[in-house]
């Protein structure tokens, strides 16, 4: 693919009727009936800006079909992959994708991607904390007392632990069945994930040194 390609393609959502079109070395392409959302951008830099929908997920790369066709986008260990803490092994097929890149001088509708984003991921995880918030809120009407300290004695079988306040006090801290576990941007929580040390902040009823936790937030993990 030649790398004097000039495309400024920006798709506008009243745009309902066929003939649009979009130069490509010199071809045209008919662009009817593609879904609006759409997005090509490469600069005479070769910088690219695609969105699109991922078509097939493969080992270091995408197939994602936007203006023109399927591209091939090869996602490098160097490229970021967002919502942070994925991969795109996290991706799926049908998931609306935006990259940024360089189109690769060596293949046909190829990028090589420096940044890569799952929007439809991402609206799951908005989606996700929002419930999780509702729920603490819910939760927090009737257990409004919020403990923070560090994590030690950690049995992730039994799920208890010791917590350690900045003030030194210490509370045996049991999760109550069915505690809502959180991580610190509010997404649901592996428990598996916790560890030793880790700031949390629990929710819940406490007698004397003890405290049965109905919610849990581990604000040391993502």
């Amino acid at each position: 693919m030649k790398t004097n390609v000039a495309i400024a393609v920006g798709v506008i959502g009243f745009l309902a009727t066929a003939g649009i079109a979009f130069a490509q070395t010199g071809s045209v392409i008919s662009t009817a009936a593609v879904p609006s959302p759409m997005v090509l951008h490469v600069n005479k830099d070769g910088s690219v800006l695609l969105r699109g929908t991922v078509s097939s997920v493969a080992s270091g790369s995408l197939t994602v079909k936007s203006w023109g066709g399927d591209w091939t986008v090869n996602v490098p260990t160097t490229a970021s992959v967002l919502p942070a803490g994925s991969a795109i092994s996290n991706f799926h097929t049908g998931d609306f994708v935006g990259v940024q890149g360089t189109i690769d001088a060596n293949g046909n509708w190829t990028v090589d991607a420096s940044l890569i984003r799952d929007w439809t991921e991402r609206q799951a995880l908005n989606q996700e904390v929002k419930t999780n918030v509702q729920a603490v809120h819910t939760i927090m009407a009737d257990r409004p007392r919020i403990t923070q300290g560090t994590l030690s004695g950690l049995d992730a079988t039994a799920q208890t632990f010791t917590l350690t306040s900045a003030a030194g006090t210490a509370y045996s801290v049991s999760l109550a069945s069915g505690a809502q576990l959180l991580a610190k941007n509010w997404t649901t929580l592996d428990f598996s994930k916790v560890s030793n040390g880790d700031t949390v902040r629990v929710y819940g009823t406490v007698a004397s040194s003890s405290i049965s936790a109905s919610i849990f937030r581990d604000i040391s993990v993502n």
